[in-house]
């Protein structure tokens, strides 16, 4: 990771609310002590970020809208699905915080200046069929657990990494209910505008 980087992501103002300790985990220790309901440790671990603007609305009132990516018609799991911006913590990372500032810049071109609340955790498995070398076809389950932040980013247009998403979209609560969304990812966003909404 870039100094720069290293010096914006030490130097980030995080709300008291926020667990600073996993925040600060790296994803083995993350793993090591965190481990799920069974006891086991997680195979993936993923941030996400709920990102708010106040945009005007036809009354010329601003109302919260959060960004929404939706995933490219070609990903393997839920394509053209609207998600929060998220992504896996990398063996490199040294923190979960320093994922979370990656993704972000990664898949939205912006930069995280504020950690403002934890939200709650999404838990889901992935399944795929894999085929060996020999040609020998095995059924791969892996469980994964995203953990989600309310973040404030610097001004600027998004930038999308095309190669995962094939769109952006500010959305208000309201418009939740139009988009193709997971009920577990729709939850966290609920939560997110609640958050939102006590501010």
């Amino acid at each position: 990771m870039a100094m720069a980087t290293q010096k914006h992501v030490e130097s980030l103002s995080i709300d008291k609310s926020v667990n600073l300790q996993i925040l600060n985990y790296s994803a083995k220790e993350y793993r090591e002590c965190q481990p799920s309901v069974s006891g086991r440790q997680y195979d993936k671990l993923v941030v996400g970020a709920a990102i708010f603007r106040q945009i005007p609305n036809l009354t010329s009132s601003k109302v919260p809208c959060i960004l929404l990516l939706k995933r490219a018609p070609h990903e393997l799991y839920f394509p053209n699905i609207f998600e929060l911006p998220s992504g896996k913590v990398d063996l490199d990372d040294p923190t979960l915080k320093h994922a979370l500032v990656r993704e972000v810049k990664e898949e939205t071109g912006l930069d995280i200046t504020k950690i403002s609340a934890q939200l709650g955790s999404m838990i889901y498995q992935t399944e795929k069929t894999i085929k060996s070398d020999a040609g020998v076809e095995a059924f791969v389950v892996k469980s994964a657990i995203q953990l989600n932040y309310v973040v404030s980013v610097s001004d600027g247009m998004v930038k999308l990494s095309i190669d995962e998403h094939s769109e952006s979209r500010w959305a208000t609560e309201e418009e939740l209910d139009e988009l193709h969304i997971t009920d577990e990812t729709r939850a966290v966003i609920r939560e997110a505008f609640q958050w939102s909404a006590s501010q």
